[in-house]
């Protein structure tokens, strides 16, 4: 009989992707739903997973879900745009609330029905790009939801 080594079986659990939403009975349909279409837009991996992330706007409320992928640039030029294409092609609607901008990131909010979320995307960008030569190459986004 042959034995798998311990080292081996961990490296294959922690590569497993954390909690694949589409199908998974952790998650509502809603954000399997989601989590498909963020994959299909985006084409990368996108990572669920439950949280307890506090709504700054909403004192006593939090997010419970949260999708995470990450790409590069030369796929998903403007992350920014693609991600609010995303969700207002899908019958969401923007709130205001929840907009804010910094150099190579934006944080924005949707929401849909009894559902809220508040988005995150970065671009490994800095202030000092033009200075030092940097061309931005990837992007990273977090999508924080929950019942309203």
């Amino acid at each position: 009989m042959k034995r798998i080594p311990i080292l081996l079986i961990l490296i294959l659990v922690l590569m497993h992707p954390a909690g694949k939403a589409a199908g998974n009975a952790e998650f509502p349909k809603w954000i399997g739903e989601l989590h498909s279409i963020a994959t299909k837009t985006f084409r990368t991996e996108v990572g669920a997973s439950a949280v307890k992330l506090p709504d700054r706007m909403e004192d006593g409320r939090s997010f419970t879900f949260c999708l995470k992928g990450q790409g590069g640039l030369e796929d998903i030029p403007d992350p920014f745009e693609a991600m609010e294409s995303m969700f207002c092609m899908n019958g969401w609607r923007y709130v205001p609330a929840y907009q804010a901008d910094g150099h190579g990131s934006s944080s924005f909010a949707y929401e849909k029905g009894n559902h809220l979320c508040n988005i995150h995307v970065n671009i490994d960008s800095g202030c000092d790009d033009e200075e030092t030569g940097h061309v931005p190459s990837e992007f990273w986004f977090e999508i924080y939801c929950r019942e309203k």
